[in-house]
């Protein structure tokens, strides 16, 4: 990340006075144009991350290095909902996603998770990222590469219908619509007892894969779960939540692949 900002350094700016005013601009860009002034970004060059500067209006701004968190937020394109950090950042734990894992994921939308995952998985380990829309994968790709890690992502125009390619992976995440039309070829591209990870928006959704779940019989451990995320203002003397909460975005769905032992045998 570095200590120092550099010409190419991408920054986080924050309004010192309202904090959730943030914007993140490259310092290459020369100046940045705020509600209380101007800023001069070429001034900072050489300066320390965690500078206050102020504009030509004496309005003080606070230059922070970018968060992964932070370019998901405010910097990716969005042509399609996005999975949020708040289920994000679990999603990655639930999987137990390290470096050198090989991780499928069909559903790439905007690739805003397709960056978590390959965060999660480099320098070592590979994404392979199914999308069967040309302009979203497009987008994806786009993103991935603004965040640095296209290195790390293989992706593929398509979908699950005739099999993945290149299994068997250690995990899998997947946001699409109908996921129980693929739960055969889900199981068929993980390692065994590999995590599986799902988001969809609503409960009839929900109660559809788990119906699918019940017949196919190869996945156990099948959890639903919601996560819903409360701020508060940081205020010290009237301390209470902001006016807005994130409250439902996705149901998370995990399950693990599981096979069959024959009678008197163990898998090998």
């Amino acid at each position: 990340m570095g200590s120092t900002i550099k010409p190419d350094s991408l920054l986080l700016i924050v309004d010192a006075r309202k904090p959730e005013r943030v914007h993140l601009v490259p310092a290459s860009k020369g100046k940045f144009t705020t509600q209380n002034g101007e800023l001069n970004l070429e001034a900072l060059v050489g300066k320390p991350f965690g500078v206050v500067a102020k504009t030509h209006m004496g309005a003080p701004y606070i230059v922070l290095s970018p968060t992964l968190y932070d370019v998901i937020m405010y910097k990716l394109r969005r042509r399609t909902q996005i999975v949020y950090p708040k289920e994000s950042g679990y999603i990655v734990l639930r999987l137990g996603l390290k470096n050198g894992m090989r991780v499928f994921e069909c559903g790439a939308g905007s690739g805003a998770m397709t960056v978590v995952l390959a965060n999660a998985v480099a320098p070592d380990g590979e994404v392979v990222s199914y999308e069967r829309d040309k302009k979203f994968l497009t987008v994806a790709k786009k993103n991935v590469s603004e965040a640095g890690l296209s290195d790390f992502v293989r992706f593929q125009l398509g979908d699950m219908a005739e099999g993945v390619e290149g299994g068997p992976y250690d995990a899998a995440f997947i946001d699409v619509r109908e996921p129980w039309l693929y739960l055969e070829s889900i199981w068929a591209s993980l390692v065994p007892g590999a995590p599986l990870a799902m988001v969809l928006p609503t409960a009839n959704q929900i109660i559809s894969l788990l119906e699918a779940f019940e017949r196919f019989a190869k996945f156990a451990c099948i959890e639903v779960e919601e996560i819903l995320l409360r701020r508060y203002k940081p205020v010290s003397q009237r301390l209470r939540p902001t006016d807005r909460m994130v409250a439902h975005t996705t149901y998370i769905i995990f399950a693990r692949k599981v096979v069959e032992v024959p009678d008197g045998g163990s898998e090998v």
